[in-house]
Order: structure tokens, then sequence, then C-alpha cells
């Protein structure tokens, strides 16, 4: 398994030009419709990150790989046999490249209200979260840094396992234990990356 990051702020217009020629119609015409210039980069360097992961893992040249979504918008490549999973989080985009099925998330992280974690998060990883159980009024206290960073870690997680199954996010993520012993966690400078495989 590897893994890549890029910084869409590193794209030049010309390797954007390059890679935005290298999409399909129907992904070009989806990149056309986003109003802002980040969101573009976004779904751009996405695409350059999957093409490019796969040319390295099986040897195809990146302008004959071909990309397409199955159901649930799992991505797959239609001529090379391998899996990959894209994420991306404010500037940050990721990608995952493996002989077996594989999920990635990034997050930037930032400001929550923790009321969204008595929705998402089991008994155990709310005690992880807040380093004691906690009772109601105390998902209205404002986070420190070490809890954000707790929460972006167990987000990623989940977000990493359901796009390694292919089930998406319409999951009921609060029932959804993740196995910790098969995610891989990374760190870079605000953001939590979490990669889930076998």
């Amino acid at each position: 398994m590897k893994w890549y990051k890029y910084d869409i702020r590193d794209m030049s217009e010309n390797e954007y030009d390059k890679w935005f020629s290298l999409m399909n119609e129907a992904k070009r015409q989806k990149v056309d419709r986003f109003h802002f210039d980040d969101d573009k980069k976004r779904s751009v360097v996405g695409e350059m990150l999957a093409k490019k992961a796969v040319e390295e893992f099986c040897g195809i040249s990146a302008e004959d790989i071909i990309l397409s979504a199955g159901e649930n918008g799992k991505p797959y490549a239609e001529n090379a046999d391998v899996h990959f999973n894209i994420s991306h989080s404010g500037n940050i985009v990721v990608c995952a490249v493996n002989d077996k099925p594989v999920g990635i998330d990034v997050e930037q992280i930032r400001n929550i209200e923790l009321k969204v974690a008595k929705r998402v998060y089991t008994h155990d990883e709310l005690f992880y979260l807040f380093g004691f159980h906690p009772e109601e009024e105390d998902f209205s206290i404002l986070p420190d840094e070490k809890m954000l960073l707790r929460f972006f870690e167990l987000w990623t997680a989940k977000e990493a396992y359901l796009k390694y199954t292919g089930e998406g996010i319409a999951s009921e993520l609060k029932t959804l234990a993740v196995n910790s012993e098969k995610i891989l966690r990374e760190y870079h400078e605000d953001y939590v990356i979490s990669i889930y495989k076998d």
C-alpha cells in the first residue's frame, strides 16, 4: 500500500490544464460547474493523484488509465487490477492505492460543535474524545485542541472504513466501531489522515 498527498496550491496552471484535459467529458463538465477555483483544483488534483498512483502501482501510463465510480461513488480503474481511494479537505488532497480494498480520509482540524459527537460516536469513542464519560452538559463546552484532534481522528477513521467498504456515508456512524488496528494514521500540519486497509 502507498499513499500520496498533494497541496492544491502547488498546482500550476499548465499542470491543471494537462490533467483537466485527461478527464472524461462528464468529469470535465462537473468540474466546470464548480463555482470556486479551489473546488475545481481539488477535483482535478484527485484525478491526477489517482492516475499517478495507479500508473506507479500497475505500470500503466496515466494517459491510458480510465477512472470510473461504482455504487455509492467508490472510484475504480476500469483497466487496472488495483484498488484506490481519494479524499480532500481544505488545501490537501490524498490518495491511497493498494492491491486490496483501501479507504482514505483527510480532514482539516477545525472548530466543531460537540453535539455532533453525541450523534456519531459510540460510548467508548466518546470516552476517548473527552477523556471521561461525558454528561449532557459536557456537549456544550468549547473543545480544546486535544479534543478537536481526537474528534477528527475518530471521524477520519470512520470515513476511511466506509470508503474501504464502499458503503458511503449513508451508514449509521454511531453504530460503527472501527478496528483501530487496521487504521494507519498520519498528521500533516493541521490535518488528520486515516487509511483503512487489511
